[in-house]
């Protein structure tokens, strides 16, 4: 699954610049760098609006009947799934990150584990979009995740975005840098750099 990611551009100058894509017809966001974005709050998405990208704020998570937010959506049943359907027709968008961030039980305590691309450049995960909200693709987990999480956002590559938004086609995952980083991350509150420092080898002794 994906509960929580980055979006650490230090302005929005530096986010366009580093998007799978050079002009948009619309833009419509509020940008500030983000080291913990949790579900319920706003962050950029690219979507087509007959045939044309928009880069819009929206906000994560699709409403449940019952009440509560569905944040992720399994990439292989997300087609046929209810909730989910008609954005995979014609609401597949890409949600703009530079990290996600899963959990594992270590010693009692919950670690949080960031994940980057080995350059630590920004990245884009498939998503779907409806009425100003949006779910993160997940699929299989595969390589650094493998061992933390059975499930792992969908990355795509620039041409892979281009082919999610136009054909719903889905690539395969790239390498990812793995890094423990501090519990300050777990509070949805927290939402600065600090979220992110590496914890250090020390933290991990236990006498």
């Amino acid at each position: 699954m994906c509960g929580r990611y980055t979006l650490t551009c230090p302005d929005e100058n530096a986010l366009m610049a580093n998007l799978p894509f050079d002009a948009f017809s619309e833009i419509r966001i509020e940008f500030r760098p983000r080291y913990n974005i949790a579900p319920g709050q706003r962050s950029p998405v690219i979507y087509l609006n007959d045939g044309k990208l928009v880069l819009a704020d929206a906000y994560w998570g699709f409403e449940r009947a019952t009440g509560g937010l569905s944040i992720n959506a399994r990439s292989e049943t997300a087609e046929r799934t209810e909730m989910f359907r008609d954005a995979y027709r014609s609401g597949r968008c890409l949600v703009p990150a530079d990290g996600f961030l899963e959990w594992r039980r270590e010693e009692g305590a919950k670690q949080p584990y960031l994940f980057r691309a080995l350059d630590a450049s920004l990245f884009v995960m498939a998503g779907l979009w409806n009425d100003g909200r949006y779910v993160v693709l997940t699929r299989d987990s595969g390589g650094s995740v493998e061992d933390i999480h059975d499930r792992m956002p969908v990355i795509l590559s620039r041409d892979g975005a281009r082919q999610w938004l136009n054909q719903g086609e889905l690539g395969e995952p790239p390498e990812l840098l793995r890094t423990a980083v501090s519990e300050r991350i777990n509070r949805i509150e927290n939402d600065d750099p600090g979220c992110i420092e590496p914890r250090s080898q020390a933290a991990f002794d236990f006498d």
